[in-house]
């Protein structure tokens, strides 16, 4: 008996099945591609934002511990993008060098006194062309009852510690932009707040009660990249000359009006 033999054709892929299966994969890897893409750029973004915040921060804490310290303001410059004042040291002197000469004769209280303290003078500046901020510290004495006090550079004293040694160091970068203004405080009892608060001139520097610094870091990225922007407004108080302007007279700065 003779079986009719059935022949299975084998059905062949078309091209438009090819064409479409290499468009499906194609945008299956556009995708992976761009959900890969997505995650390196927010990791890489959050990372260098994450250092920008924290250098920015570590300044502003150390700032601030040297603003603890702070006798005076030297100068504010809000045109020159600079300032600097004067910080007690460590090594504190006792009274009697400061009242009293080598031969224990009472010191002057006038304004040409030899009185003087031993203090830190700190500099801050920012160039815009390298958008570095940068802190110059130099060890000296300061001739407090002068008009305006007198600073007198003493780098090489053996009367400083190591830690309080001339140093000049950049201390921030990538800083676009470097805002400073200085405000003094003095009591004002007419006033509803009790106190009045002016804005200082580089010539009246010295009556800084606090100042507000603005560090603006700005980095353009292009193309897809996203922007990197930190904007930081913060205020520094001298706790010294503060605790003058609320009790004038009375606390911390009496020396001012040499009565001590």
């Amino acid at each position: 008996m003779i079986h009719n033999l059935t022949i299975k054709q084998k059905k062949a892929i078309t091209l438009v099945e090819l064409i479409v299966a290499m468009l499906i994969m194609a945008f299956i890897a556009i995708y992976v591609w761009r959900v890969y893409f997505n995650s390196t750029e927010s990791m890489r973004y959050t990372v260098s934002q994450s250092q920008i915040q924290s250098d920015i921060r570590i300044f502003l804490d150390k700032l601030e511990t040297e603003m603890m310290t702070c006798y005076s303001f030297d100068k504010v410059d809000t045109e020159k993008k600079m300032f600097s004042f004067y910080s007690f040291t460590y090594a504190k002197m006792s009274l009697d060098e400061i009242l009293y000469d080598t031969s224990g004769n009472p010191l002057s209280t006038a304004s040409d006194s030899d009185s003087r303290i031993k203090v830190l003078k700190m500099e801050y500046s920012w160039s815009e062309e390298d958008g570095k901020v940068t802190k110059k510290r130099t060890p000296g004495w300061l001739y407090f009852l002068h008009r305006p006090p007198e600073f007198q550079a003493d780098p090489t004293s053996n009367a400083f510690d190591d830690s309080e040694k001339a140093l000049e160091d950049d201390v921030l970068k990538e800083i676009s932009e470097f805002e400073v203004k200085g405000y003094s405080q003095v009591p004002d009892y007419q006033s509803d707040t009790g106190v009045k608060i002016t804005p200082v001139t580089p010539d009246t520097a010295t009556s800084t009660t606090f100042i507000v610094l603005r560090l603006h870091a700005f980095k353009e990225e292009g193309g897809k990249k996203r922007d990197e922007d930190i904007d930081i407004v913060t205020k520094f108080y001298s706790s010294i000359r503060l605790a003058d302007a609320a009790n004038p007279g009375y606390f911390c700065t009496t020396d001012n009006d040499g009565r001590y």
